[in-house]
């Protein structure tokens, strides 16, 4: 507690508008069964409407990473929950067709998308080295709390009907804007000088290893993407269980998250951050190792604790890295890269393994999950190896000398 009390005032506020806007999470979980029983879509159409819909957490991650470098931090956060409230609210309308629901939900999710690389560059912009990784956590965590609590509000807010939903969602996003506007300075990010010229290719370019490390996260974050997608699956058509076993998983990986984060991020601290993605990857094949080899229930709740170790190390460890290494005049927009990967990930691999489902079985599905972190590992591996033989040719240099 005492390492969050030193942390600024404008940060904790952030911390407590991402919990009350994390715990308004009702209407995307059960969007599908609202769409469904409730509207009379087939599953083919609301796979439609989701998946178009799931476009705008892209579309919003490198909007909001533009607009936070060239307007102001502050000003894209409450822009995004403005527009996320335009969404939900369109949502929640009567009798739309299809394409308008996914429209909407193109709307909400490009708010949500917007939001958090400038959370992320205010963090940046309001620690140093030393303190950075624990805010991240801190935020990682706050994240985790709402998202647990809120799918379990909204199923209550269901049962009593789908309409409060979509009023709960709204609400906690209006105090959540209430608490940001009130508690966060609105500095923009060139006060004082002009904007800087120069696109974001140029950046990528000029910062190869960079580029090189935000493009292996997506090994790393892809195979949470594809658990999200498969696991009801696994459990209901493979296994034969209880969909109560879904939520579990969901639990054990919400356990893990509160409990493991700060003992793991004292443990990365300092250290060596391509080595620790590498681990990172090596956890996350560990993990999908013990699902392939043991294929049952009991294998896939193992598989999840060794697994979340791997994803908390990615949480804290890319944004920390990113932020570090590139200009501040490009802060938002590479951070919003890293985001983009997730959203990427998000969109293309449920689409990639269901596919893979149909043609080739289950079997298929998870070797292909184990292969995405044994790729990013190698990545990250080769690029740690390149790294120290390029320091130990430069202290070989500085000796001569």
């Amino acid at each position: 507690m005492s390492e969050l009390r030193r942390l600024p005032r404008s940060l904790r506020l952030l911390f407590v508008g991402t919990i009350v806007s994390r715990l308004g999470t009702f209407v995307v979980p059960y969007l599908t069964i609202y769409l469904t029983q409730t509207r009379g879509f087939t599953f083919a159409a609301t796979g439609r409407v989701v998946s178009v819909g799931s476009l705008g957490l892209l579309v919003g991650n490198l909007a909001g990473g533009w607009l936070a470098d060239r307007w102001s931090r502050k000003g894209t956060l409450l822009a995004a929950l403005v527009v996320n409230v335009l969404g939900l609210t369109g949502l929640a309308g009567a009798e739309l067709t299809g394409w308008a629901y996914a429209g909407f939900l193109f709307v909400a999710l490009l708010g949500a998308g917007m939001y958090t690389p400038a959370a992320n560059t205010i963090i940046a912009d309001e620690t140093d080295e030393a303190t950075r990784p624990f805010a991240y956590t801190v935020n990682y965590v706050c994240i985790n709390v709402g998202m647990g609590l809120g799918p379990v509000l909204g199923g209550l807010f269901a049962a009593a009907s789908y309409r409060w939903l979509f009023v709960g969602d709204i609400a906690t996003t209006v105090v959540c804007f209430a608490v940001l506007a009130a508690g966060l300075r609105l500095v923009p990010p060139h006060a004082g000088r002009p904007p800087p010229r120069g696109s974001t290719l140029a950046v990528w370019r000029n910062h190869p290893t960079l580029l090189t490390f935000c493009a292996a996260s997506f090994f790393v974050v892809a195979p949470l993407m594809g658990l999200e997608y498969a696991v009801p699956i696994l459990v209901k058509t493979e296994f034969g269980a209880p969909l109560f076993f879904v939520g579990l998983v969901y639990s054990l990986n919400a356990a893990c998250i509160l409990t493991l984060s700060f003992a793991v991020e004292r443990w990365v601290r300092a250290r060596d951050e391509l080595a620790m993605m590498a681990v990172a990857g090596v956890c996350w094949s560990v993990g999908l190792s013990v699902l392939v080899l043991g294929f049952s229930v009991g294998a896939l709740l193992a598989c999840t604790v060794i697994w979340t170790v791997g994803e908390i190390i990615a949480s804290i460890v890319v944004p920390t890295y990113v932020s570090k290494r590139v200009p501040a005049a490009a802060k938002a927009r590479m951070l919003a890269a890293t985001d983009a990967a997730r959203s990427l990930a998000a969109v293309s691999v449920p689409i990639a393994l269901g596919s893979l489902w149909d043609a080739a079985g289950v079997d298929s599905v998870l070797i292909a999950l184990l292969v995405l972190p044994i790729v990013g590992t190698a990545i990250y591996l080769h690029a740690l190896h390149r790294a120290l033989r390029g320091r130990t040719f430069a202290q070989a240099l500085a000796a001569r000398s």
